[in-house]
Parts: structure tokens; C-alpha cells; sequence
């Protein structure tokens, strides 16, 4: 099966990275040099409030053991230092993604892409002929459509009956939160008018008059059956997919990142054998990247004690130098697009519909009390304002109850009202966001939530980065694939979206909601210091300074100089992880 891409111009250059890069499914072992290492020659910003700009650091080891000034590292590093010079470039800290899915995502990402497209006649004439191109045998794949991709808002099995016959096809929307099925697949998987919908209303499929599904599958609880029994989702693939995405993360400047969880069951015990392989590979020494894992739930049926004891569990038996389960991940809605996530105010084209959550709030305090009092953090999925308002009460609730001293992150929110931006920073709750999805993403966001919930609350609410940055909250940056395309995974696409407001490549697009734009610095802070105490590593990595361990990215440019429309090909030189070399593309 192919792994396809979509369109943007950065892509072909992305890809052929890729194919240079070793590391986690290579044959290399990432060691640290037994020489002091001296990096100078251009800029170093650190982000430690108290030193922010240096001009060298010294390395012994695996770790920082000092940054000052170049005179001073010189006699620090000692005649037999290897050097790494910045050539008037700039070291950061190591970028820290705060919500990915690495060791899977691509997965989401196979067959024909139908991204940016509009249209059922465009979409199957992309399908027709990417069909007549394959193998005479097998599962069919696809990815990239989007709910407003089609004038009835839903797509229909028998669409795709025409063109793949008795053939079993699977086509995941563009974020993978619901997917378009054939007749032959849902035949396959013994779908019938019979079948009950996992959480009716919630996690389901769209069915016809006579109650038969009609090819839209809605949430992981509908798709992810359907998937595994097909054989798309399974160890196996995600250990492939992971070419893709974990081994070109260091040529990306990542070091670390949150798994978000990892989909390839029907639960989250289905993930053991990926988590066994990192760890194998981390113990190899080929794990270019920090990871720190997670137990999820998408189900309100889940028992809370249950999640908590196997994240307990878990963070014991699946841990090594470089990865550790500690988190637990939550879907507490579906996506605003789909009207599976909760609105303060009703749809602007469906005035009596506000969507809903996936979990009662009863349920997610449920959870969050259990995992809380196990000692570990939520990383919860919430994609609308009432949403986000459900989930902060139940924070709030806890806290008051059980005391604070937790880390839990709120990851999304697509929409924000006002009165609850404020309320982050006062919980000590931690917003995660995809900047890019704070553009025109795919030339079509702009359509979509106009349609959706009007100009004004646009204006009010959209993906408010800005209002939460200057709300004094911890902000921290995920690419989230699959809500993005593989190549769209870099730290420095998602910060010059998140500068700009707009589309990397697309100078001339209007900014989305322009007042929410961010700075350069508030932006590296979300991709490295904030994102390490996300996931409680500030410690020892996300600033460069004396004795934490050395993580850390070397640019081509200096990204404070450059123009915020073309961060995004500033090249990565060099990344270092631990003291050891990850990625080198120096000449």
C-alpha cells in the first residue's frame, strides 16, 4: 500500500529528506561523542529567561555544561573539543511537539489522497483513476475528505460501488474522525441494518430509511472495527508507518514528543506491541526521539479505575531510557466540523443543533479523579467552546476536591469563548493547539467555519492562540497527524502558521482571524520550554542551560531574522538528542 501526500510546495523536498534519514527503523546507533563538544559561530537562544542569548555552549557527555560567551567556552571545552560551527545560523533547544501520533498517524495517510478536493464528481474522478492504477486484489485505501467536501454533506457507499465493485475500499476523512466505506467493506465486516451503533447519536453510522448504513462511519467506535478486521490497522503497519514520521523527526529538529495515543485497536491495550518495538529500539540504541506515551479512551463505557490501573501498570512495564507512559489520553468530544463536539451557541445553518460530547461530565470527572489520584496527568480532546467550558468545569471541580499539582492539558480548542481563555491559566490547565489549523488549512477553513458559526464568532472565538498566549496560560504546539498530512509534521511549518495565520507557501492568503497572530519567541516557547513542562521534563530538557541534558537544533538561518513567511525553509542543519547526533546535514 502507498503512503500519498497532498499538495502543498514544501512537499517534494520534505519527502526526499526523508528518504536521507536513519535512525529508528535504520540500522544506525545513535551514540554521544566522548569529546567535549563546542558549538559556536553564530547565535544560541537559549530560552532561559536568565541567560536568553548566548554565544556558545559547551557539551560533555550527554549533557550542557555551560553557555556564556565564546571566550569562556573555548578554555571550558579545551584543546581537544570537537566543534560544531553555526556558520551565522542559530542552536535552539530541541523542539518539543505537545500532541502527535508518530508512532502511527501515517497510517491514516495510504491510498489516494483526495485532500483539497470538492465535489463528488472531482473526488471519484481522483478515485476512479487511482483505482485503475492498483493491484486486481486486496483492501483499498484513501484519506483526505472532509464533511464539506460534499454538497449533502455526507458521502454514500454506493458512490463508491461503481468504481471498486466487490473490492472492500476505506477512505478516512482528512482528520480520521470518520471514514467512507464501501458496500463490499461493510459487507465484510458484517455491517447490517441489524448492527447497533457503538454510541448512538455519538460514535455511529449515518443510515438510510430502512436503517441500513449508508457509508459514513462517524468516530473511532464506528471506524476502527471496521479497520482492524480489514487489516489496515495493526502493529505491523504502524511499525511501517513510523518511516514516515519517527524517523524523519530529527530532520525536523524534534526531540521529544507526547504520543497522543496510539490507534490501532479497538482499545487502548492494542497499542502493547508498538510500545514493546520503541522501547527494543530505545534500548538499541535508535530511538532519535523522547516519548512519552499514553492509556486512552474514547468511550464513556470505559471504568475509570480500570484506565487508571493500567496506566499505573504501563508506566511500570513499558519504560526505558527515552520512554515512559504517563499520561492518559481522553476523547472527550469528536470534531466541531462534525457537530460531534458541544457549542455554547447553535450552528448558524442549524439553529436548533448545538452537536454534543462523547463523554457526560460526570464521566470525564469520573476519569480524571481516578487518574489524578493514581499521580498522573489527562491529555483531553475537546474541539468546540462548550466543550472546552464542560471539560474546565469538571477541572475545576477536581481541584477544588483533590488540591492542584497536576498538569492537565485541554488539546485543540478549535473554539474558545472568551470568559473560559482566562480560566487556563488560573487552573493550571495547559492548552495544546495545531497552528496550522489556524489558517485557511486546505484553502477551505475559512468556508467551512463561516458556514459553520458565522464571522462574528470567528472573530470572538476561532482558534484563539493569541488571546491564550496573552492570558498568561501555558501554551504548548502539536502537529497532530492525522489532523495534518505527513508532511506537514515540521515545528517550523506549524511556527510560521502560527506567526503568520496563514498557509506556509501561501504568502497571499488573508490571515485567519489576524489578531491572533503570535511572535516568533512566544511560539519556539510553545515548541520547547512549554512543551517540556507539559510533560514534565523542564528539568532536564526544553532551555539550554548548565546541566540539563542536550537537546537541542541547529538552523540554517536565523529564524528571528528571517521573514515570517518563509520560516518554513529555513533548513534544519543539525539535531542532537542526549549528547548523539540524530540528524547532521551539514556539507
Amino acid at each position: 500500500m502507498s503512503f500519498g501526500f497532498s499538495s502543498y510546495p514544501w512537499r517534494l523536498a520534505s519527502a526526499f529528506l526523508g528518504l536521507l534519514v536513519t535512525g529508528i527503523l535504520g540500522n544506525s546507533t545513535l551514540q554521544a561523542s566522548s569529546a567535549p563538544i563546542l558549538i559556536r559561530g553564530g547565535s544560541i537562544f537559549t530560552m532561559n529567561s536568565k541567560q536568553p542569548w548566548a554565544q556558545a555552549l559547551v557539551i560533555r557527555g550527554n549533557r550542557i555544561e555551560m553557555v556564556g560567551s565564546e571566550a569562556e567556552a573555548r578554555i571550558a571545552a579545551g584543546s581537544q573539543a570537537e566543534e560544531i560551527d553555526l556558520k551565522g545560523g542559530i542552536c535552539l533547544p530541541g523542539f518539543i511537539d505537545g500532541h502527535n501520533h508518530l508512532a502511527m498517524g501515517a497510517i491514516t495517510k495510504r491510498g489516494v489522497s483526495v485532500a483539497g478536493l470538492e465535489g463528488k464528481a472531482a473526488i471519484l474522478s481522483k478515485i476512479r483513476t487511482w483505482v485503475a492504477q492498483q493491484p486486481k486484489e486486496g483492501l483499498l485505501l484513501g484519506y483526505g475528505w472532509m464533511p464539506d467536501s460534499f454538497k449533502s454533506g455526507s458521502p454514500r457507499r454506493e458512490w463508491l460501488d461503481e468504481i471498486t465493485g466487490d473490492r472492500p475500499m476505506l477512505i478516512l476523512s482528512a482528520d480520521a474522525h470518520d471514514m467512507w466505506f464501501n458496500t463490499a467493506a461493510m459487507k465484510a465486516c458484517g455491517l447490517t441494518d441489524q448492527t447497533p451503533d457503538p454510541e448512538p447519536g455519538k460514535q455511529y453510522y449515518r443510515r438510510d430509511d430502512q436503517g441500513w448504513p449508508t457509508g459514513h462511519a462517524i468516530e473511532g467506535a464506528a471506524s476502527l472495527p471496521m479497520l482492524v478486521r480489514l487489516g489496515a490497522f495493526g502493529p505491523e503497519a504502524a511499525r511501517e508507518s513510523q518511516k514516515l514520521t519517527l524517523a524523519r523527526a530529527p530532520a525536523q529538529g524534534i526531540t521529544s514528543y507526547f504520543e497522543a495515543g496510539v490507534l490501532i485497536g479497538e482499545t487502548s491495550d492494542a497499542a502493547a506491541p508498538v510500545y514493546e518495538q520503541l522501547i527494543e529500539d530505545d534500548r538499541a540504541g535508535k530511538l532519535p526521539v523522547r516519548i512519552v506515551g499514553t492509556v486512552w479512551t474514547r468511550s464513556p463505557d470505559d471504568d475509570p479505575k480500570k484506565i487508571a490501573a493500567r496506566l499505573k501498570e504501563w508506566n511500570r512495564k513499558y519504560a526505558s531510557e527515552h520512554l515512559k507512559i504517563s499520561v492518559c489520553k481522553m476523547w472527550s468530544d469528536g470534531t466541531l466540523m462534525s457537530r460531534g463536539a458541544l457549542l455554547l451557541d447553535p450552528f448558524c445553518d442549524e439553529p436548533h443543533v448545538r452537536g454534543k460530547m462523547t463523554f457526560p461530565p460526570e464521566k470525564i470527572e469520573a476519569v480524571v479523579d481516578a487518574v489524578q489520584q493514581a499521580g498522573f496527568d489527562m491529555h483531553i480532546h475537546t474541539d468546540a467552546d462548550g466543550s472546552v467550558r464542560t471539560v474546565l468545569d469538571v477541572l475545576e471541580k477536581v481541584r477544588q476536591r483533590r488540591g492542584g499539582g497536576f498538569r492537565h492539558t485541554i488539546a485543540h480548542n478549535s473554539l474558545v469563548h472568551p470568559e473560559d481563555v482566562a480560566r487556563f491559566a488560573a487552573l493550571g490547565v495547559i492548552a495544546n493547539v495545531t497552528p496550522l489549523w489556524g489558517t485557511d488549512y486546505n484553502g477551505s477553513y475559512r468556508t467551512i467555519y463561516t458556514k459553520l458559526l458565522g464571522a462574528a464568532r470567528m472573530e470572538e472565538r476561532l482558534f484563539p492562540y493569541g488571546d491564550l498566549v496573552r492570558s498568561g496560560a501555558v501554551v504548548t504546539y502539536g502537529a497532530d497527524i492525522p489532523g495534518v498530512d505527513v508532511d506537514e509534521i515540521p515545528p517550523l511549518i506549524q511556527i510560521e502558521a502560527a506567526v503568520t495565520r496563514k498557509r506556509p507557501g501561501y504568502p497571499k492568503d488573508l490571515p485567519l482571524v489576524a489578531r491572533q497572530r503570535v511572535s516568533v519567541e512566544d511560539a519556539l516557547r510553545a515548541y520547547t520550554v512549554h512543551g517540556a513542562y507539559q510533560l514534565r521534563m523542564e528539568k532536564e530538557v526544553g532551555s539550554l542551560e548548565k546541566g540539563k541534558k542536550a537537546d537541542l537544533v541547529v538552523l540554517g538561518r536565523n529564524i528571528f531574522e528571517e521573514s515570517p513567511e518563509t520560516i518554513h525553509t529555513i533548513p534544519v542543519v543539525l539535531t542532537m538528542m542526549d549528547g548523539r547526533l540524530t540528524h547532521d546535514a551539514r556539507p
